[in-house]
């Protein structure tokens, strides 16, 4: 209005000056708009919860969920800072919901089921924090506190291994190309024969690597990696054979995140080696597949499979060709 020609200027001022009505009205009106509009924007969302990210929520975010979502690690987003445009405040109400639905922490093992050895999971507890954070205005809690920086998890998750075989050549998704499987063959060299007690993988890039099988050619899984695992000793000091001159076969599922969809990555994984002491038994750990019967539905399949031959069963883990909401193995 201050930059209207000249005697419609003087007549805002005049008015402003002697508090005409309208005038004296109007411009409270619009003030008290500005206000209200400014107001409803933080208003609208009560900050009701007695957590507070900085107290409360980044150390359990930090502890469970800091090894993928940490800015360069293998989620797409990083939930180690408060900062609305992208970190845990932008993400509270899809947490809230992939925790409500069991989605997350990943690898879920029931509670009410046979104890499993590292479960991913939240205390009943630590859940609560997080849902009345996300869902009662996200406070942000005391700004006096500095927050430690974050980084994704450098080294071996079990110490450096006995032996490290890397991917002969890198492998690279192009703009565009969003995910992608490899499959390496890479050979060991060792003369004499090793005891692998545990297997572990080092991604070249921790953002794209999401899933490694690792086995022995021609012979038992020695792990299936997944970001955030860490290397798993076999019970009764039970281990995998590895004979002098074998080859090494590696699986690796790529997926880029949204942030990378048109950037050239390529990675050159690791994959490290524990040994340990022949075991008593002097016998090797074995794998075995007992495959679903072709045709069967993928909505309820139930089918039976028989291990042929004298063992114990150290491990279970389904292989999915699709996502299912539970899987149920019973022996029998």
């Amino acid at each position: 209005f201050f930059q209207a020609e000249d005697g419609i200027r003087d007549k805002l001022v005049t008015g402003v000056q002697t508090c005409a009505l309208p005038i004296c009205i109007g411009a409270a009106a619009f003030g008290l708009a500005l206000f209200t509009t400014s107001a409803t924007v933080d208003a609208h969302k009560a900050k009701t919860s007695p957590f507070s990210y900085n107290v409360d929520i980044f150390p359990l975010l930090r502890d469970n969920c800091g090894r993928c979502h940490v800015d360069g690690g293998p989620a797409p987003m990083s939930l180690m800072t408060y900062d609305k445009d992208g970190g845990a405040i932008a993400w509270a109400e899809s947490m809230r919901e992939m925790l409500l639905a069991g989605a997350m922490p990943p690898y879920y093992s029931d509670p009410t089921g046979p104890a499993v050895r590292n479960p991913h999971s939240l205390t009943p507890r630590e859940l609560d924090k997080v849902i009345t954070w996300a869902t009662g205005g996200t406070p942000h809690g005391d700004l006096n506190i500095t927050l430690p920086a974050v980084a994704p998890r450098q080294g071996w998750a079990a110490g450096k291994p006995d032996a490290e075989l890397a991917m002969p050549q890198p492998y690279a998704l192009g703009p565009s190309v969003m995910q992608a499987s490899t499959d390496v063959t890479i050979p060991t060299s060792f003369p004499d024969t090793k005891w692998v007690k545990a297997a572990d993988l080092m991604p070249g890039i921790a953002s794209m690597v999401r899933r490694a099988y690792i086995s022995i050619e021609g012979g038992p899984v020695l792990q299936v990696w997944e970001p955030g695992d860490d290397a798993v000793d076999p019970p009764s000091g039970a281990a995998f054979k590895l004979a002098p001159g074998a080859k090494l076969h590696l699986k690796i599922d790529y997926k880029k995140s949204w942030q990378d969809e048109q950037k050239t990555l390529a990675d050159k994984s690791t994959i490290g080696l524990y040994f340990t002491e022949a075991p008593l038994s002097g016998k090797s750990l074995e794998s075995v597949t007992i495959d679903a019967p072709a045709g069967a539905p993928s909505s309820a399949r139930t089918f039976d499979g028989v291990l042929k031959g004298g063992g114990r069963v150290v491990g279970l883990r389904p292989m999915l060709d699709a996502p299912y909401m539970s899987v149920d193995i019973t022996a029998v």
